[in-house]
Protein backbone atom coordinates (compact mmCIF):
# COMPACT_ATOMS: atom_id res chain seq x y z
CA UNK A 1 0.00 0.00 0.00
CA UNK A 2 1.47 3.32 -1.11
CA UNK A 3 0.64 6.50 0.77
CA UNK A 4 0.20 9.46 -1.60
CA UNK A 5 -0.21 13.07 -0.49
CA UNK A 6 -1.68 15.83 -2.68
CA UNK A 7 -1.36 19.40 -1.43
CA UNK A 8 -3.32 22.02 -3.41
CA UNK A 9 -5.72 24.80 -2.41
CA UNK A 10 -7.98 23.89 -5.34
CA UNK A 11 -10.28 21.02 -4.34
CA UNK A 12 -11.42 20.60 -7.96
CA UNK A 13 -7.83 19.98 -9.05
CA UNK A 14 -7.29 17.44 -6.27
CA UNK A 15 -10.38 15.57 -7.51
CA UNK A 16 -8.91 15.71 -11.00
CA UNK A 17 -5.59 14.28 -9.79
CA UNK A 18 -7.50 11.42 -8.16
CA UNK A 19 -8.98 10.56 -11.56
CA UNK A 20 -5.54 10.77 -13.19
CA UNK A 21 -4.17 8.39 -10.54
CA UNK A 22 -6.97 5.94 -11.34
CA UNK A 23 -6.36 6.12 -15.12
CA UNK A 24 -2.59 5.80 -14.74
CA UNK A 25 -3.02 2.83 -12.43
CA UNK A 26 -4.90 0.96 -15.14
CA UNK A 27 -5.68 -2.58 -13.98
CA UNK A 28 -4.95 -1.70 -10.35
CA UNK A 29 -1.27 -2.56 -10.50
CA UNK A 30 -0.61 -0.38 -7.45
CA UNK A 31 -2.56 -0.20 -4.22
CA UNK A 32 -2.53 3.28 -2.74
CA UNK A 33 -4.27 5.67 -0.39
CA UNK A 34 -4.49 9.41 -1.12
CA UNK A 35 -4.30 12.05 1.60
CA UNK A 36 -5.59 15.53 0.76
CA UNK A 37 -4.13 18.79 2.11
CA UNK A 38 -5.48 22.21 1.15
CA UNK A 39 -2.62 24.42 2.32
CA UNK A 40 1.08 24.24 3.09
CA UNK A 41 0.29 24.89 6.74
CA UNK A 42 -2.07 21.90 6.88
CA UNK A 43 0.51 19.59 5.30
CA UNK A 44 3.31 20.78 7.58
CA UNK A 45 1.18 20.38 10.70
CA UNK A 46 0.58 16.74 9.73
CA UNK A 47 4.30 15.96 9.65
CA UNK A 48 4.41 15.37 13.40
CA UNK A 49 2.69 12.02 12.85
CA UNK A 50 4.85 9.00 12.08
CA UNK A 51 3.14 8.26 8.77
CA UNK A 52 5.51 7.87 5.83
CA UNK A 53 4.50 9.34 2.46
CA UNK A 54 5.75 7.58 -0.66
CA UNK A 55 4.71 10.47 -2.91
CA UNK A 56 3.84 14.15 -2.56
CA UNK A 57 2.25 16.17 -5.37
CA UNK A 58 2.61 19.79 -4.34
CA UNK A 59 1.09 22.96 -5.79
CA UNK A 60 3.73 25.69 -6.07
CA UNK A 61 1.25 28.57 -5.88
CA UNK A 62 -0.29 27.99 -2.47
CA UNK A 63 -1.66 30.84 -0.42
CA UNK A 64 0.15 31.44 2.87
CA UNK A 65 3.28 29.30 2.95
CA UNK A 66 4.25 28.84 -0.70
CA UNK A 67 5.30 25.64 -2.42
CA UNK A 68 9.05 26.19 -2.06
CA UNK A 69 8.85 26.70 1.71
CA UNK A 70 6.38 23.84 2.14
CA UNK A 71 8.66 21.55 0.13
CA UNK A 72 11.70 22.57 2.18
CA UNK A 73 9.99 21.73 5.48
CA UNK A 74 8.56 18.52 4.06
CA UNK A 75 11.97 17.42 2.76
CA UNK A 76 13.58 18.03 6.16
CA UNK A 77 11.50 15.18 7.48
CA UNK A 78 11.03 12.97 4.42
CA UNK A 79 14.39 12.64 2.69
CA UNK A 80 13.46 9.92 0.20
CA UNK A 81 9.84 10.64 -0.73
CA UNK A 82 9.14 11.09 -4.45
CA UNK A 83 8.33 14.81 -4.73
CA UNK A 84 6.40 16.23 -7.68
CA UNK A 85 5.73 19.94 -8.17
CA UNK A 86 2.65 21.14 -10.00
CA UNK A 87 1.88 24.68 -11.17
CA UNK A 88 -0.57 26.62 -13.28
CA UNK A 89 1.81 29.36 -14.38
CA UNK A 90 4.94 29.46 -12.27
CA UNK A 91 8.21 28.20 -13.75
CA UNK A 92 10.69 26.27 -11.57
CA UNK A 93 13.38 28.25 -9.76
CA UNK A 94 16.80 27.39 -8.37
CA UNK A 95 15.16 27.14 -4.94
CA UNK A 96 12.71 24.58 -6.31
CA UNK A 97 15.48 22.18 -7.29
CA UNK A 98 17.21 22.30 -3.91
CA UNK A 99 14.62 19.84 -2.59
CA UNK A 100 15.26 17.43 -5.51
CA UNK A 101 11.83 17.12 -7.13
CA UNK A 102 11.31 14.15 -9.44
CA UNK A 103 8.98 16.03 -11.81
CA UNK A 104 7.63 19.55 -12.42
CA UNK A 105 4.15 19.33 -13.95
CA UNK A 106 2.08 22.10 -15.51
CA UNK A 107 -1.66 22.18 -14.84
CA UNK A 108 -2.19 23.09 -18.48
CA UNK A 109 -1.19 19.56 -19.53
CA UNK A 110 -3.77 17.54 -21.41
CA UNK A 111 -5.34 14.47 -19.79
CA UNK A 112 -3.10 12.29 -21.93
CA UNK A 113 0.05 14.15 -20.82
CA UNK A 114 -0.98 13.90 -17.16
CA UNK A 115 -1.66 10.16 -17.43
CA UNK A 116 1.70 9.53 -19.13
CA UNK A 117 3.54 11.55 -16.47
CA UNK A 118 1.66 9.83 -13.66
CA UNK A 119 2.55 6.38 -14.98
CA UNK A 120 6.24 7.29 -14.78
CA UNK A 121 5.78 8.79 -11.33
CA UNK A 122 4.06 5.65 -10.02
CA UNK A 123 6.84 3.55 -11.53
CA UNK A 124 9.42 5.62 -9.65
CA UNK A 125 7.48 5.18 -6.40
CA UNK A 126 7.36 1.42 -7.00
CA UNK A 127 11.06 1.32 -7.85
CA UNK A 128 12.00 3.00 -4.57
CA UNK A 129 9.68 0.73 -2.63
CA UNK A 130 11.33 -2.42 -4.00
CA UNK A 131 14.41 -1.64 -1.98
CA UNK A 132 14.00 -3.33 1.38
CA UNK A 133 13.92 -0.75 4.11
CA UNK A 134 12.77 0.01 7.62
CA UNK A 135 10.97 3.22 8.53
CA UNK A 136 12.97 4.87 11.32
CA UNK A 137 12.42 7.91 13.49
CA UNK A 138 15.06 10.42 14.49
CA UNK A 139 13.67 13.17 16.71
CA UNK A 140 10.95 14.68 14.49
CA UNK A 141 12.26 13.16 11.28
CA UNK A 142 10.94 10.09 9.51
CA UNK A 143 13.63 8.32 7.48
CA UNK A 144 13.78 5.22 5.35
CA UNK A 145 16.81 3.05 6.16
CA UNK A 146 17.83 0.38 3.67
CA UNK A 147 18.20 -3.06 5.23
CA UNK A 148 21.64 -3.42 3.65
CA UNK A 149 22.83 -0.37 5.62
CA UNK A 150 21.87 -1.83 9.00
CA UNK A 151 24.56 -3.63 11.00
CA UNK A 152 22.41 -4.71 13.93
CA UNK A 153 19.32 -3.73 15.91
CA UNK A 154 19.05 -3.38 19.67
CA UNK A 155 16.14 -3.42 22.09
CA UNK A 156 14.76 -0.01 23.06
CA UNK A 157 12.11 1.07 25.55
CA UNK A 158 9.58 1.47 22.77
CA UNK A 159 10.42 -0.63 19.75
CA UNK A 160 14.05 -0.96 18.70
CA UNK A 161 17.18 1.04 17.92
CA UNK A 162 19.11 0.49 14.69
CA UNK A 163 22.87 0.80 14.22
CA UNK A 164 23.92 1.58 10.67
CA UNK A 165 27.10 1.55 8.56
CA UNK A 166 29.19 4.69 8.94
CA UNK A 167 29.18 5.44 5.20
CA UNK A 168 25.42 5.29 4.57
CA UNK A 169 22.98 8.18 4.30
CA UNK A 170 21.26 7.33 7.59
CA UNK A 171 24.60 7.69 9.44
CA UNK A 172 24.34 11.46 8.97
CA UNK A 173 21.81 11.51 11.80
CA UNK A 174 23.96 11.94 14.90
CA UNK A 175 21.80 10.18 17.41
CA UNK A 176 19.51 7.23 17.92
CA UNK A 177 17.40 6.03 15.01
CA UNK A 178 14.39 4.26 16.46
CA UNK A 179 11.84 1.94 14.86
CA UNK A 180 8.40 0.94 16.14
CA UNK A 181 8.84 -2.81 15.68
CA UNK A 182 10.24 -5.06 18.37
CA UNK A 183 13.14 -7.41 17.60
CA UNK A 184 10.82 -10.41 17.28
CA UNK A 185 8.78 -8.61 14.62
CA UNK A 186 11.85 -7.56 12.64
CA UNK A 187 13.27 -11.10 12.58
CA UNK A 188 9.94 -12.35 11.24
CA UNK A 189 9.74 -9.66 8.54
CA UNK A 190 13.35 -9.64 7.34
CA UNK A 191 15.31 -12.84 6.80
CA UNK A 192 18.62 -10.91 6.93
CA UNK A 193 18.42 -10.67 10.74
CA UNK A 194 19.04 -13.31 13.37
CA UNK A 195 19.09 -13.28 17.15
CA UNK A 196 22.59 -13.36 18.62
CA UNK A 197 21.40 -12.21 22.01
CA UNK A 198 18.03 -11.55 23.61
CA UNK A 199 18.80 -7.81 23.41
CA UNK A 200 19.95 -7.56 19.77
CA UNK A 201 19.71 -9.06 16.31
CA UNK A 202 22.49 -8.94 13.70
CA UNK A 203 22.35 -8.48 9.94
CA UNK A 204 23.90 -11.71 8.68
CA UNK A 205 25.16 -10.02 5.51
CA UNK A 206 27.57 -7.88 7.54
CA UNK A 207 29.27 -10.79 9.33
CA UNK A 208 32.86 -11.55 8.31
CA UNK A 209 33.38 -14.53 10.60
CA UNK A 210 32.39 -16.16 13.88
CA UNK A 211 35.14 -17.13 16.30
CA UNK A 212 34.03 -18.87 19.45
CA UNK A 213 31.17 -16.82 20.83
CA UNK A 214 32.18 -13.63 19.02
CA UNK A 215 30.83 -12.24 15.75
CA UNK A 216 33.18 -10.09 13.65
CA UNK A 217 31.35 -7.49 11.58
CA UNK A 218 32.68 -5.82 8.43
CA UNK A 219 33.11 -2.52 10.31
CA UNK A 220 35.61 -4.23 12.67
CA UNK A 221 33.10 -4.30 15.50
CA UNK A 222 32.67 -7.44 17.60
CA UNK A 223 29.48 -8.69 19.22
CA UNK A 224 29.01 -11.71 21.43
CA UNK A 225 26.58 -14.55 20.78
CA UNK A 226 24.87 -15.81 23.90
CA UNK A 227 24.87 -19.54 24.63
CA UNK A 228 21.10 -19.70 24.08
CA UNK A 229 21.40 -18.62 20.44
CA UNK A 230 24.83 -20.00 19.45
CA UNK A 231 23.69 -23.16 17.63
CA UNK A 232 20.83 -21.56 15.70
CA UNK A 233 22.85 -18.45 14.88
CA UNK A 234 25.73 -20.49 13.42
CA UNK A 235 23.29 -22.50 11.34
CA UNK A 236 21.72 -19.36 9.89
CA UNK A 237 25.14 -17.87 9.14
CA UNK A 238 26.36 -21.07 7.46
CA UNK A 239 23.20 -21.31 5.36
CA UNK A 240 23.63 -17.68 4.29
CA UNK A 241 27.25 -18.27 3.21
CA UNK A 242 26.26 -21.41 1.30
CA UNK A 243 23.61 -19.45 -0.57
CA UNK A 244 26.15 -16.87 -1.78
CA UNK A 245 28.71 -19.27 -3.22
Amino acid sequence: MYHMAVCDDDKVFISYIRKIFSKANGTNQYQYKIYEFYSGEELISSLDTNKYFDLLILDMELGGIDGDETARKFREKFKDTVLVFCSGMRAPTVKSFKVTPYRYLMKSYSDRQFVCEMKEILSEVAKKSKEEYIIGHYRNNVIRVNIQDILYVENAKRGSKIIVCSDCEAAKFEGQILVDDKLEELVTKYYEFAFAHSSYIINIDHIVKIVGNEVYLDNDERLSVSRTYQKEFRQIFTKNIAGKY
